[in-house]
């Protein structure tokens, strides 16, 4: 899994690549995983995002978000 920040969006939120979750899909691999660079800064420093030994097993933890624009912004290149 691969965290990298979308850059050419207000705010800069943070998305996920997760290769296992498909195999060959690429763009259903891309995840949400914070509306913005400060707010998963802010878990980070906190202690309180959902990838923590602490937090991961809490209830009402769920699933990422696909990233909707995934399929618009990732074309094959060959």
């Amino acid at each position: 899994m691969y965290a990298a920040v979308d850059c050419p969006q207000p705010h800069a939120p943070i998305l996920l690549f997760e290769p296992n979750a498909v195999e060959e899909n690429w763009p259903k691999a891309w995840f949400r995983d914070a509306p913005s660079i400060a707010d998963w800064l802010t878990a980070w420093l906190s202690g309180s995002g959902w990838w923590e030994e602490d937090v991961m097993p809490a209830e009402g933890v769920g699933d990422l978000e696909p990233w909707p624009d995934a399929t618009g912004r990732i074309a094959d290149q060959s």
